[in-house]
């Protein structure tokens, strides 16, 4: 996907959390920052914004392992800068637009569903093993168990029946599920550790 496919992606989705997916009205396009043309040119219809959306998405999340070198760091402080650099690519996202695209194209995000889990769960798994080897995280935990049952509560979020997306946004409902893993996987001089460091990134992004 070109570059500016990928800035009219993240436009396009602002547009969706606004107006909805069903019509793309000229005037509420261009509130967005978008043309009716740069519309018609870059994409051939609803499935391919869609997908466009969801690879952006996927994108921004793999771009926060590609830009921080995480070797030699403690694999709390990883948690806790991919959990803050999540919430600042992510801050104003509501579920309710994930819900928008899953409902208007199952196959789609299904499809999207499985990549990113893919990919986060091998990460995960890292973090796991090296936070056991560095002392921090419990030594009778199992990465692959722990994986997966994260991969399982980071797909709750997308439920509407567990979080009402007019109650939550993605940042609240994942830095919720980031503590309680840690606070889960931690032994005793990890969850000291991790209280220490948590409360040093909440002064450093005060706002």
């Amino acid at each position: 996907m070109t570059d500016q496919k990928y800035i009219l992606a993240e436009k396009l989705r602002t547009y969706i959390s606004r107006y909805g997916i069903n019509d793309f009205n000229e005037d509420h396009l261009k509130k967005v920052g978008v043309t009716l043309e740069e519309l018609k040119e870059h994409f051939s219809d609803r499935r391919d914004i869609v997908t466009a959306i969801l690879e952006y998405e996927r994108k921004c999340f793999e771009e926060i392992f590609n830009e921080y070198n995480f070797e030699g760091w403690n694999a709390i402080d990883i948690m806790l800068m991919v959990s803050n650099e999540i919430n600042n690519r992510f801050f104003n996202v509501s579920p309710s637009v994930t819900i928008t695209l899953s409902e208007a194209f199952p196959d789609i995000f299904e499809a999207h569903l499985q990549m990113r889990s893919d990919f986060i769960y091998e990460k995960i798994k890292i973090n796991i093993e090296k936070g056991m080897q560095q002392g921090m995280y419990k030594n009778d935990i199992s990465s692959e168990m722990i994986a997966r049952m994260y991969i399982a509560k980071l797909n709750d979020i997308h439920n509407p029946q567990i979080y009402p997306p007019e109650g939550f946004t993605f940042a609240t409902i994942f830095n919720t599920l980031i503590d309680n893993v840690i606070k889960n996987i931690t032994n005793d001089e990890g969850k000291e550790y991790y209280k220490q460091r948590k409360q040093l990134y909440s002064i450093l992004n005060f706002r």
